[in-house]
């Protein structure tokens, strides 16, 4: 179980970290996964939700049918998730269904999973796990298999299954996760960076080596990417994201030497940071 956990939180990128909790918990019995996320942003009394996550291995077309009927809000154990905490059986929706409590759109959702197969399952809200952002994963079962079955499998693995996922929800709130058209540049990251910092766009120009315009232009490109009407927005929202301020995933160990780079021109790629660098250069300066 340690190397498992161990995997996962030196995991660099939201793919890696999923691909080793899917396969544990394959090995369990739950083949199928479905993670959900927002992150709040805002401060006080104007708090709203981000973007957020969305993590799947559902079977091939199960997914594109979720789209397409735009099912996302009404899977019927969403509702369960938002407003618990914990772990619950599937039973809670079937039970609905039965007193006639769920709506139309999560009677037609939990139709189109069992039309797979997919019968049961078992949810985790992680809405208490991590401050300023809330998930939830559903759990669910191999094509056939019965809920009580299910329960029973859930009963033997609950407490490392639990941790396990707890563990997953951490390293995903503490890694990047971009939609395609809301990548930044190495440019863009750097110049949110240093305004979030609190520098002028005249002390970054100086120390990017660029001139105002240019660092103006990143930053209207990285408000575009992001979405956002402000250069402080945006920051809060490359925050909250993870774009910024975040471990560049480097390894511990010595970078091989690099030769030194001609002056570069505006819109020239940065050299990649590296924290090792940095620390021995402030040696080399008797800074620390």
């Amino acid at each position: 179980m340690l190397h498992k956990i161990e995997a996962i939180l030196a995991a660099r990128s939201v793919d890696d970290a999923w691909a080793l909790y899917a396969g544990s918990m394959a090995r369990m019995g739950f083949p199928f996964l479905m993670y959900g996320g927002h992150r709040l942003i805002g401060g006080t009394g104007t708090t709203s939700l981000d973007e957020g996550i969305r993590l799947s291995n559902l079977p091939d077309g199960l997914d594109t049918q979720i789209l397409e009927r735009q099912f996302h809000d009404s899977i019927p154990m969403l509702g369960w998730m938002v407003r618990n905490h914990g772990w619950r059986s599937w039973d809670w929706a079937n039970q609905r269904r039965r007193d006639g409590r769920l709506s139309i759109a999560e009677a037609g959702c939990l139709d189109l999973f069992a039309s797979h197969g997919l019968r049961a399952g078992i949810a985790i809200s992680l809405s208490d796990r991590v401050p300023r952002v809330r998930a939830g994963i559903l759990l669910i079962g191999p094509a056939g298999i019965a809920q009580t079955e299910l329960d029973h499998r859930w009963s033997e693995c609950q407490r490392y299954g639990v941790l396990l996922t707890s563990v997953l929800h951490q390293r995903l709130a503490n890694l990047p996760y971009r939609q395609p058209d809301q990548i930044l540049t190495l440019r863009q990251r750097e110049v949110l960076e240093l305004t979030g910092s609190g520098m002028t766009t005249q002390e970054i120009a100086l120390g990017l080596d660029l001139t105002p315009g240019t660092v103006e232009k990143h930053m209207r490109l990285a408000r575009k990417a992001l979405g956002a009407r402000t250069s402080a927005q945006a920051v809060l929202l490359a925050m909250s994201r993870r774009q910024i301020f975040v471990d560049p995933g480097e390894a511990c160990t010595p970078p091989p030497p690099r030769p030194a780079p001609a002056a570069p021109a505006d819109d020239t790629p940065a050299q990649p940071w590296s924290y090792i660098e940095a620390m021995e250069r402030a040696a080399r300066s008797n800074q620390i």
